[in-house]
């Protein structure tokens, strides 16, 4: 018996590590392009068993399984991978999925819209929090605080600030203009930009005449959808475009969508981008 028994606790003890290292990063499931990138940022990514489809990057998020689209989830996806602790983006869902989820004990953290730099750094400090990553999260963070504190001065010493149009392909039909309270309008005003479609609610589609009025300096794309016109060329082909300031000049500007629109961990460097490209644009006085 004396045996037996000090084998169990040799076993015991050697399992221990185990043990806490599973209680310390438990099995995650990313619902977000922006919420798995942070996850990598935190050198986190071994607690994960699953993303969504719009976690594009890093790559190596691609090789995880594949939950499906972060709005149009199903349960049974999602609850195959056995996951402990699921990380949503607001607008996960339908709920009565993440219901399901929580009725079969899946513990559901969402994380709030984050548009600004400060709700951007509580992101990526609430995650590290999850996922047991609290130093590596305050290590990024105070990154984060540096670069958007740089994109404050540099917006603050530019001269003039263009209107950007941030077009979003729809297919067939007309192009999706991004009005107000919408992550376009948020990151065009972050940038030192000014929306030139602020007059329209959410995503509209813009006919040829409403886009030559809204007069935009510059036409913002994101470069992973920009295929589905042709890219640039096919873009300043748009009706309507050509009558515009930013037609007549050629300047159609590709960004990182994710990495802008996502309000990620990356957000501040592809701000700082989009900042550089708007302050070097020479406007009419």
């Amino acid at each position: 018996m004396h045996k037996r028994f000090s084998w169990w606790l040799a076993a015991l003890l050697v399992a221990m590590p185990w043990v806490s290292r599973a209680a310390d990063a438990p099995r995650v499931v990313a619902l977000g392009g922006d919420i798995t990138e942070i996850v990598y940022a935190l050198d986190a990514q071994q607690a994960l068993v699953g993303v969504d489809s719009t976690s594009q990057w890093p790559e190596a998020a691609r090789q995880l399984p594949d939950v499906g689209y972060v709005r149009q989830l199903a349960a049974e996806g999602v609850l195959s991978l056995h996951p402990q602790l699921v990380l949503a983006t607001h607008d996960a869902g339908p709920p009565a999925v993440l219901d399901q989820l929580r009725a079969a004990g899946v513990r559901i953290e969402t994380l709030p819209v984050a548009r600004t730099p400060d709700a951007v750094v509580a992101k990526v400090e609430q995650v590290g929090n999850l996922v047991g990553r609290k130093a590596a999260a305050e290590t990024l963070a105070n990154q984060l605080r540096g670069q958007y504190a740089a994109l404050g001065r540099a917006v603050a010493a530019m001269p003039r600030h263009p209107r950007v149009l941030f077009l979003m392909s729809a297919g067939a039909g007309s192009p999706m203009a991004a009005g107000r309270d919408t992550a376009a309008d948020s990151a065009i005003m972050l940038a030192g930009g000014v929306n030139a479609a602020s007059g329209l609610d959410g995503y509209k589609a813009v006919s040829p005449e409403s886009l030559a009025a809204l007069a935009p300096d510059v036409i913002m794309m994101m470069r992973e959808r920009s295929e589905a016109w042709g890219g640039i060329d096919g873009a300043l082909k748009l009706p309507g475009v050509a009558m515009t300031p930013a037609g007549r000049a050629r300047r159609v500007v590709l960004v990182e969508g994710q990495a802008l629109l996502g309000f990620g961990s990356r957000n501040a460097a592809q701000e700082l981008a989009v900042q550089r490209v708007l302050a070097a644009i020479q406007l009419q006085p």
